[in-house]
């Protein structure tokens, strides 16, 4: 007679295949099952169940579909109806194989099965000393919070029950932990299932939070995590905490609901706790960078450095730190090398930090290293257009867009970006027959871009600013009338309308229009000034003080803090022209510079022999809005009060072109021209191609009689605007003197034509209208 092998109890199974089964050596797994088969009858049960763990293995590694899964499921049924109910060892496979088989109902998208099946699993105990045991408990507690997640979002659970998920994503940090330390390994690349369940726990569980409303929660785990003692926690882990928890404070957490923690959650050992939410934020920034530095993550790492660098670089933007940031971010291209992402980003940060010179070098590298990604040749033209004052690099980079990549769904911006490159090329070019050629460059591409794309406002809104510009009135009308219908609300497309309206000089349909901007937008510092302007063109001098003191009323409530020697003594609630007045008078006893101390030699404070001091932007702002209310008085002939104004101005704002303009025509008005002359030299100084210093100078040359200079000049200034009607009138004057007729009358005829359509302000002043959050 045969004698029967005697039966393997499955635990003592399990303890021997618990390192294969860990580590997914299935080739291992089945030599081992068929070696012990010819020694001792090995359960059917847990054949069939290791047959089905397989096949779930290889679906979640890419390897198997959907359809073998069903086969899966059947196994485990069987397995779990082969199980004796008291026997320890059928039990504990019994748990398993329900748990397993929950994970797969998820995966079928059953998910109330799935939750009920691993719930009861979960229920029963057992041996949790082994590393696979521990992996399947593990991931039956993430199924548990997926599918609760997954249910309250499809409202087949109530909204309270979210609480389970989060307290089953804590359960599976607590348990990844706790095998992490059991495994005693050095990397989280020797546990690629906990790491894997770490991650989504680390994503998913601040999101829950907040659904909740308990976004502390997760703060305080990923504190706990960081707290524990450096040998007990992997780096790997302690990297994927602080940069949760640094996610966590910079999208969920304010100010106000941020509670400073009892100890430091940032490095055992520690003394330094921070006190408030920025300074937390940055100090976990800047440990998860650290542990790029020194520990060097490798590819294979769960989280990219740039993860990291992103998390940092909105840290330090919103604390300002651009100089850090510029350092950080300079020290990361080591790790991402081959990424334009970065290489973009920091050429951002040196821009916030002023360093124009070098960010165009960077961009320069950019498109060398990446000339076939659009984005980032198109952000390289955006700067080099704008704060890199190189349009010329503007146009090549764009036009390359353009040119090789039609079709995209950047081409509008290509177009737009090479229509500005041109236009501005334009404004700089003072030989006549190249300007128009680059006008009509700039107009095509502009127009090619609000074509392709004629639902963005911007473009449209661009390309009639530049029709505008090139008087071409009631061509840019149409256009800001369809920008309109677009966004009846724009604020630009309002200002713009009204000054188009000033040029055809419908004055009272213009300040209807600029009311209306200013409902939607009352702080616009620039719709207030072109308010000033069209009260002063309809003698409405009130009207235009009261919006003066609007304008410096609004200044002080936005920068309170930052003052003004003036500025308090006439915002009054009575608005009245004689109460304005009087207190300019009592201003204008106080000690100031006196503008007659200017010499020719240039070594007077308007020169700029010395360095550039530094204005705040909010000083410049209400040293223009002075300028403004000095126009106002020298209109109606008080010209000590204008004084007062540009003294004001001038002691904000001391070395700004306009700020000196304004000055030296209050000075000119004052029949000091040894001063005025000063000041428009020094503004010219600062900027030698403005066309209005190079109309007053030349018209101080004209009273002079100094004729040969004042042709000079305003030849000068018509040549870099060919739209200064001023401009064209002296020189018209100055011809006119010299006895050349024929000429003075061309001359007077273009500055006709040109004030016939000259609007209040000029039209490129929409593009950057003085709102508070441009400063």
């Amino acid at each position: 007679m045969v004698s029967r092998k005697k039966t393997k109890p499955i635990q003592q199974l399990l303890d021997e295949l618990d390192k294969p089964l860990y580590e997914r050596r299935w080739e291992d797994v089945k030599q081992y099952v068929r070696k012990a088969s010819k020694k001792v009858a090995i359960p059917e049960g847990f054949q069939s169940f290791l047959e089905a763990l397989e096949v779930t293995d290889c679906y979640f590694a890419g390897g198997k579909g959907k359809d073998d899964l069903n086969e899966a499921r059947d196994k485990l049924d069987q397995v779990i109806g082969l199980c004796q109910p008291g026997d320890p060892g059928d039990a504990f496979l019994r748990q398993l194989a329900t748990i397993l088989r929950g994970q797969l109902l998820w995966v079928l998208e059953d998910y109330k099965g799935a939750l009920y099946a691993v719930q009861e699993g979960l229920r029963c105990s057992g041996d949790t000393t082994q590393l696979h045991t521990c992996k399947v408990l593990l991931e039956g507690t993430l199924c548990t919070a997926l599918c609760t997640e997954a249910l309250c979002g499809a409202h087949q659970l109530k909204a309270g029950d979210l609480t389970h998920s989060l307290d089953a994503y804590e359960e599976c940090l607590r348990l990844s932990v706790d095998m992490l330390q059991r495994g005693q390994a050095q990397s989280l690349s020797h546990h690629p299932t906990v790491a894997k369940v770490m991650k989504v726990c680390l994503e998913r569980g601040p999101l829950v939070a907040m659904r909740v409303g308990d976004a502390s929660r997760a703060v305080r785990f990923c504190r706990k995590v960081l707290q524990a003692k450096m040998e007990s926690v992997l780096k790997d882990v302690r990297h994927l905490c602080t940069v949760s928890l640094a996610s966590i404070f910079l999208f969920h957490v304010s100010n106000r609901s941020y509670s400073a923690a009892e100890v430091s959650s940032l490095v055992s050992g520690t003394r330094h706790v921070p006190s408030c939410l920025p300074e937390e934020s940055l100090l976990v920034c800047t440990l998860a960078k650290a542990y790029v530095d020194t520990w060097a993550v490798s590819v294979n790492s769960l989280l990219s450095p740039m993860v990291v660098f992103d998390l940092l670089t909105l840290s330090l933007v919103d604390l300002k730190l651009h100089a850090m940031l510029v350092e950080c971010l300079e020290d990361g291209m080591r790790f991402t090398t081959a990424s334009p992402h970065l290489w973009t980003q920091f050429a951002l940060a040196l821009t916030s930090n002023g360093q124009v010179k070098q960010v165009l070098a960077v961009f320069h590298e950019c498109v060398s290293q990446f000339p076939d990604d659009p984005l980032t040749l198109l952000t390289a033209a955006n700067f080099a257009v704008g704060k890199g004052e190189r349009p010329d690099l503007c146009v090549e980079w764009s036009n390359k867009v353009v040119e090789r990549f039609k079709g995209h769904f950047l081409e509008a911006r290509a177009q737009f970006l090479l229509g500005r490159g041109y236009w501005v090329l334009s404004e700089q070019e003072t030989v006549s027959q190249k300007r128009q050629e680059l006008h009509r460059r700039g107009l095509r591409h502009l127009q090619a871009a609000a074509e392709i794309d004629s639902k963005d406002i911007g473009y449209s809104f661009h390309l009639a600013v530049c029709l505008a510009e090139s008087r071409q009135l009631h061509s840019a009308k149409m256009e800001v009338q369809r920008s309109l219908t677009i966004n009846p609300g724009h604020t630009g497309c309002l200002h713009l309308l009204a000054l188009i309206l000033t040029a055809e000089k419908a004055y009272l349909e213009a300040t209807k229009i600029c009311d209306h901007a200013l409902q939607k937008q009352p702080d616009n510092f620039g719709l207030l000034d072109c308010k000033i302007r069209l009260d002063m063109a309809v003698d409405n001098t009130s009207g235009a003080l009261a919006s003066c003191k609007a304008a410096l009323a609004l200044w002080r409530s936005l920068y309170s803090e930052e003052g003004s020697r003036l500025i308090d003594q006439v915002i009054q609630d009575n608005q009245s022209m004689s109460e304005f007045d009087t207190k300019l008078q009592d201003y204008a006893n106080l000690e100031m510079v006196d503008p007659d101390l200017a010499s020719d030699t240039g070594s007077s404070q308007f020169t700029m022999s010395g360095p550039r001091a530094s204005v705040s932007a909010s000083n410049t702002l209400q040293a223009r809005i002075w300028c403004t209310v000095a126009d106002v008085f020298l209109k109606v002939g008080k010209t000590s009060d204008a004084l007062s104004c540009v003294r004001e101005a001038q002691f904000l704002a001391p070395h700004f072109p306009s700020v000196l303009l304004s000055y030296g025509r209050v000075m000119q008005a004052s029949d000091n021209e040894k001063a005025s002359g000063e000041l428009y030299r020094s503004a010219l100084a600062l900027q030698p191609t403005n066309p209005i210093a190079l109309t007053l100078i030349g018209q101080l040359m004209y009273h002079s009689k100094r004729y040969d200079q004042a042709e000079k000049y305003l030849q000068e200034a018509t040549a870099v605007d060919q739209l200064n009607h001023e401009a064209w009138y002296w020189l018209g004057e100055v011809f006119s003197s010299q006895g050349h007729k024929e000429l003075a009358a061309n001359c007077y005829r273009t500055a006709l034509d040109l004030e016939l359509t000259a609007p209040l302000q000029p039209f490129s002043v929409v593009l950057s209208s003085l709102v508070p959050s441009s400063l």
